[in-house]
């Protein structure tokens, strides 16, 4: 069950898009990028109930917020 405290936003465009549908959450300010219908439960279960960063979604540092679609001569 989600916590009582947990509440789902829309947004406007997060200048994330290369890195597809994308979650925020705050007050931890975790980034998941390439997130799927699919992800939601885990996303619940693992890191809003559980207290669990999910690597396999993690946006890495190396990615600067705001990229409108510049993203670290890396990826």
């Amino acid at each position: 069950m989600v916590p009582a405290d947990v509440r789902a936003n829309t947004s406007g465009c997060l200048d994330q898009c290369e890195l597809g549908p994308t979650v925020v959450i705050y007050p931890q300010g975790i980034w998941y990028g390439h997130v799927t219908p699919a992800d939601v439960p885990r996303i619940l279960d693992e890191t809003i109930i559980g207290g669990r960063v999910l690597a396999d979604l993690l946006i890495d540092d190396a990615w600067p917020l705001n990229t409108k679609g510049k993203g670290p001569a890396s990826a």
